[in-house]
């Protein structure tokens, strides 16, 4: 008998130590378990604000973009100049090889039409490197005048409907 009860004392030892045992791996687990919850919850919160930055990013570039589409609406339309406004106006240009009409178009506003009346084809198809960031008339002249060219502003004209149609006529001296 006393075989049997130490038999039982070393079972319910063995019991009490699986289960302390097993306590232990169940505590580990659930510390394990917890931070990977953890982990998981902090990776859900970094993703929701990288969300929030990558909207806020596309929300300002879509700004940005709309700004320059009315910007380029805006410096596209035609200006009312007054012919003062128009000869002494700054220009910023630069032709690697272009015509004459082809730099003085690049010199003249937008809304400006050119007619160049030269009979020698050989200035007409001529191609100039081409820079300046004087006033308009003066580009004009630097570029016309070395080669025996002048020209003339019409202001005034218009087309059919009645719509403002500037001219700039460019001829032989």
């Amino acid at each position: 008998m006393n075989r049997s009860v130490a038999l039982g004392l070393t079972l319910i030892g063995v019991l009490c130590g699986a289960n302390t045992a097993m306590a232990v791996q169940d505590s580990a687990q659930a510390a394990e378990l917890e931070s990977v919850r953890q982990e998981l919850i902090d990776a859900k919160a970094a993703i929701e604000e990288a969300r929030q930055i990558a909207e806020q990013i596309v929300l300002d570039a879509q700004k940005q973009a709309n700004q320059i589409n009315q910007s380029s609406v805006v410096n596209d339309s035609p200006v009312d100049l007054s012919p003062i406004e128009i000869q002494r106006g700054q220009v910023a240009v630069e032709i690697a090889a272009g015509t004459v009409e082809e730099i003085a178009t690049a010199i003249m506003p937008n809304d400006w039409r050119i007619m160049v009346d030269v009979n020698n084809k050989e200035i007409l198809q001529k191609r100039f490197q081409y820079v300046s960031t004087k006033s308009r008339d003066q580009a004009l002249r630097d570029l016309l005048s070395p080669i025996g060219l002048k020209h003339q502003y019409f202001f005034d004209l218009k087309d059919e409907q009645g719509t403002k149609k500037p001219l700039l006529v460019i001829s032989q001296r």
